[in-house]
């Protein structure tokens, strides 16, 4: 028989041959736990642990707990870290990074204790992974590096026998840079990983190359490539029955295929996707895969296909905790109800939909606190694991001298005071870097809550507009009003949460923003904006949302008492490092409106009512906040415009943003 088809014939049949094997391997653990002594389940259980599917990760934790419960009872330290790598896997598929990344540290400080570099080599590729859920990039590549080089020296000394475990940690470096959008980088130790998997014919391991570098092709855009990975990962998933892999290489090939226009294709990946979490009861996978359904059907416009999906996930995604993807499908319900002419409901939906975004920005300071506290614990038994280090090694030197007390003594006492010197020197300087994070991260928390500020005061100004048009019957209008407000809501429910968004992202909200309040004032005024020729829109990043209480200012102050037909101009320009707009309008002017405000303001006893823009006074603080974060000049000057008579012409505001190129 030819050697290559020999080769294909193997790589189809391992995988069905592995499962039945691991399958009865189980069987018969379960049997043996019946007459082995009790240091000898701990063992047991430990490889039940490892063998149980990734699909019960509770069955994985329970039996790491009753392997570690009797490890530590029997002083076994081997089992007790075999017990604590299973736990931290079991938690790390249950999302519970945090945790996992405890019981690695737990089961580091033992392989320190045994200075056993297989153990060693094993926990840096594991705390690679917890750092890398938790977006600490740089300690997530460092702990994998770590591992690779330990890898290479076992392989080199006869100590490692294969080079899967290499692939591993290729895998790990190459999703890494990934994350980081080093994307050249990330290709280059998947195709590294793969390479070896294939020689190896580890058929699951080549499917999670085939599909991360899939994902990484679609990062790229370059679409039609990345569905041909994806394709061969599934190829080799369907083989080896890995349900929810299987489903999630589906669902992103939807993505992928929604992306380049096949709709009706996407449709049945999504589909079969679903079909499959649904199998599985897993339904945090099922809940973006309904709405990925929905979003097709009400781009085909066909809104009652849609509806029972978007019922579907929301009750599903209330149930999961999914707060974004809930968010995302009453967006796409309000797009649905407008598609039916149900204002009424578009207008009540909507209002959801604010509430669960109102709910995002709270739970995201909760994950802040929470993730702060992480960061405490965690550095904190890495001094402790970093202490146990060096004193291995003080331990090993002493035992090695034993024969020379009065040197062992003299050096002790020397390597003791620079270690302590160390330790104090370390300590200070990372107490002085959390203090340094804590005070960005008090920033940036600060920027966030201002701009949450800032949208309920504009929405709930538009959604009086929406209201009045609905219960005026202008059917057309409202449907024209809705529609636009519906993007205008996804553009800030996007930029909100960004501290830096694109120039051409933030013209595109006050165009949307503009074009409503003309709507709304019935034609009032019209528009202009100006860009500098050469200011590079898609890659200039400016903070959001701080243009626009300047734009409503005009529109409510200056142009809408104006008789006549006003103008409204804006103009971006740079100028250094800083990108400078002006507002112009040739409304009644401040004082003007001032007085109008006064008479508005004024109760029947004839005392006058405080009134305050919460717009300006936000932006306001804004503007101090960037100020002290980019330790700059961050400001805006309001100038009145007269004519020769001291007539007022209008308003002319300058603001100057800092910016950030991409």
């Amino acid at each position: 028989m030819n050697p290559a088809t020999l080769l294909a014939i193997l790589f189809f049949l391992i995988p069905a041959i592995g499962t039945k094997a691991q399958n009865k391997e189980i069987d018969s653990l379960l049997l043996k736990l019946e007459s082995i002594d009790e240091q000898g389940k701990a063992k047991i259980y430990n490889r039940l642990a490892i063998l149980d599917s990734r699909n019960s990760p509770q069955k994985k934790i329970d039996y790491a707990n009753q392997a570690l419960e009797i490890a530590k009872e029997f002083n076994l330290k081997e089992q007790e870290f075999h017990a604590f790598v299973q736990l931290a896997t079991g938690y790390a598929y249950q999302g519970d990074n945090p945790k996992a990344l405890e019981h690695d540290l737990s089961a580091l400080r033992i392989a320190i204790e045994l200075d056993n570099e297989k153990f060693l080599s094993t926990i840096y590729t594991n705390l690679g992974y917890d750092y890398t859920y938790l977006g600490n990039y740089e300690k997530a590549l460092d702990y994998n590096l770590k591992s690779l080089d330990i890898k290479n020296k076992m392989l080199e000394n006869g100590i490692l026998k294969n080079r899967k475990s290499i692939t591993q940690s290729y895998n790990n470096i190459g999703s890494i840079y990934s994350s980081l959008k080093q994307y050249p980088k990330a290709l280059e130790y998947h195709q590294k990983a793969l390479g070896i998997r294939k020689e190896l014919l580890d058929s699951a391991g080549i499917a999670r190359s085939l599909h991360n570098i899939g994902s990484i092709l679609e990062k790229q855009d370059k679409l039609e490539k990345a569905l041909g990975y994806y394709q061969e990962a599934l190829d080799i998933r369907e083989r080896l029955d890995g349900k929810r892999e299987i489903a999630e290489t589906l669902n992103n090939m939807g993505v992928v295929q929604k992306a380049t226009g096949n709709q009706e294709r996407a449709l049945r990946s999504f589909n079969e996707a679903l079909e499959i979490f649904n199998e599985i009861n897993y339904k945090s996978g099922a809940t973006p895969t309904i709405n990925n359904i929905a979003g097709i059907y009400l781009e085909q416009k066909n809104p009652d296909m849609a509806y029972p999906y978007l019922i579907e996930g929301v009750e599903m995604a209330k149930e999961t905790g999914q707060k974004k993807t809930l968010s995302e499908i009453y967006a796409n319900l309000v797009e649905y109800y407008t598609l039916k002419g149900d204002y009424k409901r578009a207008f009540e939906t909507q209002g959801k939909f604010l509430i669960i975004k109102d709910t995002l920005y709270s739970t995201d300071l909760v994950e802040k606190v929470s993730e702060m506290q992480v960061k405490y614990e965690t550095e904190r038994k890495e001094k402790e694991i970093e202490i146990l280090a060096r004193d291995k090694k003080i331990q090993s030197l002493k035992i090695k001298k034993q024969s020379v007390q009065l040197y062992v003594l003299f050096g002790f006492i020397v390597l003791t005071l620079i270690i302590t010197n160390l330790i104090f020197n370390r300590v200070k300087l990372k107490q002085q870097n959390v203090r340094t994070q804590l005070e960005k991260k008090n920033l940036e928390t600060e920027q966030r809550l201002l701009r949450s500020q800032m949208n309920p005061h504009f929405i709930f100004n538009s959604m009086n507009s929406i209201q009045s048009f609905i219960s005026g019957n202008d059917s057309f209008t409202a449907m024209t009003y809705l529609s636009k407000f519906a993007q205008l809501m996804r553009n800030i429910l996007e930029n909100s949460r960004k501290p830096f968004i694109s120039l051409s992202e933030e013209i595109n909200t006050l165009e949307l923003y503009m074009e409503l309040e003309r709507i709304r004032f019935k034609q009032k005024f019209d528009y202009k904006i100006t860009i500098e020729p050469g200011l590079a829109v898609e890659t200039a990043y400016i903070p959001p949302m701080l243009i626009q209480p300047f734009v409503e200012n005009s529109i409510k102050h200056g142009l809408r008492n104006k008789r006549d037909k006003g103008l409204l101009e804006i103009e971006f320009m740079q100028k250094h490092n800083f990108i400078n707009c002006v507002v112009k309008d040739n409304g009644i002017g401040r004082e003007k409106a001032l007085e109008l405000n006064r008479k508005k303001d004024t109760r029947p006893d004839g005392r006058q009512e405080s009134h305050q823009s919460l717009g300006m006074q936000v932006t306001r603080e804004r503007l101090i906040a960037l100020s002290k974060e980019k330790r700059i000049d961050v400001n805006f000057e309001i100038t009145d415009l007269k004519d020769n008579n001291g007539k007022a012409e209008g308003t002319l505001v300058k603001i100057q943003m800092p910016f950030e190129m991409e």
